[in-house]
């Protein structure tokens, strides 16, 4: 799993390639908030290049968007692929990360 960073003036956007399973949550998990505080009020999630995301993957995303909530910032599915988004649809968790432009 490979995270990338991008920041402009009021988002900051984590673009997530590869697998997010449980095999890399606590990679995934230790790279987003090692330095969390450098992030802007708006967190965009581009997970368009994940190839697979299971239970642990889910869980890690709904754990960062209560995190970041407590904190005062938003977080939302910039991008996502089908597979993505059947997983999150099957769970019923879509409404947690309503897709914004």
């Amino acid at each position: 799993m490979n995270i990338s960073r991008k920041k402009s003036k009021d988002t900051s956007t984590l673009v997530f390639e590869g697998d997010f399973t449980i095999y890399y949550v606590a990679q995934v998990k230790d790279e987003i908030f090692a330095d969390y505080e450098k992030l802007a009020d708006k967190i965009a999630l581009n997970l368009e290049g994940v190839t697979e995301l299971d239970t642990a993957g889910v869980q890690l995303l709904l754990f960062m968007k209560k995190f970041f909530n407590s904190v005062h910032r938003s977080v939302f599915i910039a991008k996502s692929n089908e597979s993505v988004e059947s997983v999150l649809t099957a769970l019923d968790v879509q409404s947690q990360f309503a897709m914004e432009s």
